[in-house]
């Protein structure tokens, strides 16, 4: 997975942990000043780190979305996406 330090999510910088130990986490803006997104690395299942990345990037654009729905906006993103033959690059 490529290295990347921060993202723009919807006007908001997060500093992006890719080597964390949890399987994802992403601060809310309410919470703090600093934002991180953290990604538990490898991910290995076929979708899974697709539907994590989503997960996460969702809590980050739509940080009062309740979790149920990020888990299903996550889950069905991420199926569709991979139906169209997105998949993890080795690069």
């Amino acid at each position: 997975m490529p290295k990347i330090k921060t993202h723009i999510f919807r006007g908001k910088r997060f500093e992006i942990d890719i080597d964390s130990l949890v399987q994802g986490w992403c601060d809310t803006p309410k919470e703090k000043e600093k934002l991180v997104l953290r990604i538990f690395c490898p991910l290995t299942q076929k979708r899974e780190s697709l539907e994590i990345l989503l997960h996460e990037s969702l809590h980050a654009c739509f940080p009062d979305m309740p979790e149920k729905e990020v888990e299903v906006a996550a889950c069905d993103i991420s199926k569709f996406l991979y139906r169209l033959g997105y998949r993890k690059s080795n690069e």
